[in-house]
């Protein structure tokens, strides 16, 4: 029985090792072959992350991207992968936070915010980040792009590490460019 109980205590524990934070709508663009992926990450900066990033330590979030064929009778079928890292780092100095934008662990943007709505906007919102290029699929394919956010890692029981991240969230159905 006190086994019973107690891991109906870890479960519950663990439940909560899910951010309240979720991924908004995908919104999908064609450029050429690449894909643009748009959203947004909401109820990401609770008390615990707001925390971390005023301590003044490296913060991130990651952004996986997944790219699927979607099939309809079957599942789907993974064809592609991609990660995006924002890291948020604060300056107590110059009262100034510094945002480094990562595509598949390569640098290509830095910023520098003072205000912290600014800050969370930086880190929430993804506009047109070329995910994926789409050159070499048939042009009758349906795919679909899955993402999700890590937010950090906390431990449950002060013992069992576990990752806090959203469901994932799929986008709207489309085809690669060249259909007619």
């Amino acid at each position: 029985m006190k086994a019973k109980l107690a891991l109906l205590c870890f479960f519950l524990f663990a439940s909560q090792a899910f951010a309240d934070a979720e991924i908004s709508e995908i919104k999908i663009g064609l450029d050429g072959d690449r894909v643009l992926t748009t959203f947004t990450l909401t109820g990401a900066f609770d008390q615990r992350f707001s925390e971390r990033v005023d301590s003044g330590l490296p913060t991130a979030i990651l952004y996986r991207l997944e790219l699927f064929r979607d099939r309809k009778r079957w599942w789907d079928r993974h064809l592609r992968e991609s990660t995006f890292e924002v890291v948020a780092t604060y300056d107590a100095v110059a009262r100034a936070y510094t945002v480094h934008y990562k595509l598949n662990d390569k640098l290509i943007e830095s910023r520098t915010v003072r205000e912290r709505k600014a800050l969370e906007e930086a880190m929430t919102r993804v506009e047109n980040l070329p995910a994926f290029s789409v050159a070499g699929l048939p042009h009758e394919w349906r795919l679909l792009v899955k993402a999700e956010a890590e937010l950090g890692s906390r431990t449950i029981l002060s013992l069992i590490p576990v990752t806090i991240s959203t469901d994932w969230r799929e986008s709207p159905k489309f085809r690669p460019p060249g259909v007619p």
